[in-house]
């Protein structure tokens, strides 16, 4: 069944859509249209995604009423708009997929790590078991690709299918490096472009296609790209930064045997031995928690957050030098707002 774009009435009613706006951040880039786009968006999402298992659709409500920020929706719509071309129903069932596509991805990736947490809550391989986790991604995956099939958007296929591929082996990829501990920054960013921001080029360059701006879909791609790169070195950042109820840091990706930016740039700054020694505190911070906060301490003294920093200014301003061959627009103005957002976040 094809579901039409409606108008958002206030007195909208239904179990699987959480509180419109819960959790999204007013920056300068959540422009009116946008947060009328995001309403209009909640409810043809949940609309989509009722299932005939009442259990799928309970693990369904599960995680979207603790959504993140809907930062890839966010990007098809602000893409559409900086074409200064109007939203379409075409907008709306992108971003639905997009959503769906990386939905499916981070519950995939709690079970590949397995982790208990997620947004400060119970997984779903926690709250239920990895088998139902794998087969609600699989459901996501499936339903984003029947979604565009029933809109006959078979461009789209070719966009999405990308990054669905390019996740699976960057996670493959990252998951080799753990082994041996051996990444160098052309590593890590090949990674991360698989990982993350190739999802986020595809959600811009949906955008721009669903808005039939087809002579921008591939700068608009290359726009989301940098951002993506600046969001995820800012994500790895804060695996450094933050700290749990007892201050120390929560170190999952050391934990984890993931060797990101920070870290890789504090090795370049000494000796072999002390590469050597930090290296063998990274294979053991799983068991014993002390060695997190010896790396992280490690990590602050040679600079590593700043560097890691600097970089993700430098994705970010690359993304802004390509939005300003865009004509003026308050779309325009909110997409450079939106890329300083990514590296300004607090979570």
């Amino acid at each position: 069944m094809i579901h039409k774009v409606k108008p958002v009435k206030d007195n909208t009613k239904n179990s699987m859509i959480p509180d419109l706006g819960r959790n999204v951040n007013t920056n300068g880039f959540m422009i009116p249209e946008v947060k009328d786009a995001l309403k209009r968006f909640d409810v043809f999402f949940h609309e989509c995604l009722p299932s005939d298992s009442s259990l799928l659709n309970k693990v369904l409500k599960y995680v979207f009423d603790r959504q993140g920020k809907r930062i890839r929706p966010v990007c098809v719509f602000l893409s559409a708009m900086a074409s200064s071309k109007p939203l379409t129903d075409a907008t709306f069932v992108g971003a639905s997929a997009i959503e769906m596509i990386h939905t499916a991805s981070i519950i995939h990736d709690d079970v590949v790590d397995r982790s208990d947490q997620r947004r400060g809550n119970k997984s779903v391989n926690a709250e239920w078991t990895s088998r139902i986790a794998v087969l609600t991604g699989d459901y996501l995956l499936a339903k984003a690709l029947m979604l565009v099939t029933e809109y006959d958007m078979l461009d789209f296929m070719s966009i999405m299918s990308r990054p669905i591929v390019e996740m699976s082996e960057g996670e493959m990829i990252q998951t080799e490096k753990s082994i041996d501990l051996d990444i160098d920054e052309n590593m890590y960013f090949e990674i991360i472009k698989k990982k993350t921001a190739a999802l986020i080029g595809a959600s811009m360059e949906v955008g721009a296609k669903s808005a039939k701006a087809n002579d921008l879909s591939q700068l608009m791609h290359r726009i989301g790209e940098n951002i993506g790169m600046a969001f995820q070195i800012k994500d790895d950042i804060f695996d450094y930064e933050k700290t749990n109820l007892l201050g120390k840091p929560t170190g999952n990706d050391v934990i984890e045997r993931k060797i990101t930016l920070p870290l890789i740039h504090s090795l370049k700054q000494v000796d072999e031995k002390k590469r050597t020694a930090i290296i063998r505190h990274v294979k053991n911070a799983a068991m014993e928690k002390k060695n997190v906060i010896i790396i992280r301490d490690f990590v602050m003294e040679h600079g590593g957050i700043e560097y890691a920093a600097s970089v993700a200014r430098d994705f970010v301003e690359q993304a802004i030098s390509l939005i300003s061959t865009l004509n003026d627009s308050p779309a325009k103005q909110a997409l450079i707002n939106f890329a300083h957002y990514v590296i300004q976040r607090e979570n």
